[in-house]
């Protein structure tokens, strides 16, 4: 069996913590560079890479990247809070990513989760599908996810947004305002998010309706919008949902909102 190479974040210096997760499973620490990380592969018998998300700066994030989609000989372990695991999931990296470890955790939980996987590694690895399997199994949290229904009457943006989310959330959608509420007479998610401009029915209209219903007048909604405009949003908050959000902000953007509200 080779070598664990464990890389982290260059501010995260700590020797006893080093020195205990090397006697648990023989791992040695660098900093997290793309050439050094090849030399090491390329000079040594490594079995797994660790990469430790924590406070990791932009110019490290950039290096993760580029060792993720370069060094495809060894396979990976990500550890890192669920925010930071979800951008290189949705990255769509090649890497042989076996496991997605969310922290925080116990030193020793995490030191058994090594070994279980070291001890599979004599194993074939997984092929994709069973890759994005565990990726999403390991990011979201043991207990049932959080069930979230988009309603937008674009087919693109309810794509969209079905991508971004799913990995971390259970998602439902519904292409209109009518068949919103339709859905609400039979599942009640945990938040809404709404399109604000639909025709026939609209985003207000629809929002009027959600809290003129007794059985599901509570439960939060967001409206999406495509337009930043200061009166279009004031209209739209005179319903008090939760907030909104702009259909332009990024993934990262999006999931950080939605966790936050959470």
């Amino acid at each position: 069996m080779g070598k664990v190479l464990f890389l982290k974040s260059s501010s995260l210096e700590n020797v006893a913590l080093n020195n205990k997760i090397n006697e648990r499973i023989g791992s040695f620490f660098m900093a997290i560079h793309e050439e050094e990380v090849r030399k090491a592969v390329e000079a040594g018998d490594i079995s797994l890479i660790i990469i430790y998300l924590k406070n990791v700066s932009d110019k490290e994030r950039s290096e993760i990247s580029k060792i993720l989609t370069g060094i495809l000989t060894v396979p990976y372990v990500l550890a890192g809070e669920r925010e930071d695991l979800h951008k290189y999931f949705v990255a769509n990296l090649q890497a042989h990513i076996l496991r997605y470890i969310k922290t925080p955790i116990l030193l020793s939980a995490f030191i058994e989760e090594i070994k279980c996987i070291l001890e599979k590694l004599g194993q074939s690895l997984p092929n994709n599908e069973e890759l994005v399997k565990i990726a999403k199994k390991e990011i979201v949290e043991k207990e049932e996810p959080r069930h979230i229904l988009v309603v937008d009457d674009d087919l693109v943006a309810l794509r969209t947004m079905s991508n971004v989310l799913n990995p971390l959330f259970k998602v439902s959608v519904a292409k209109s305002g009518a068949a919103a509420i339709s859905f609400l007479a039979k599942e009640h998610p945990d938040l809404i998010l709404l399109d604000y401009q639909m025709p026939v029915c609209d985003g207000l209209q629809t929002l009027e309706m959600i809290r003129a219903e007794e059985d599901y007048k509570n439960i939060p909604v967001f409206f999406l919008t495509g337009v930043d405009d200061a009166d279009l949003v004031k209209k739209a908050m005179a319903l008090k949902p939760e907030g909104y959000i702009l259909k332009s902000a990024g993934p990262e953007l999006l999931i950080s909102k939605i966790e936050a509200f959470f």
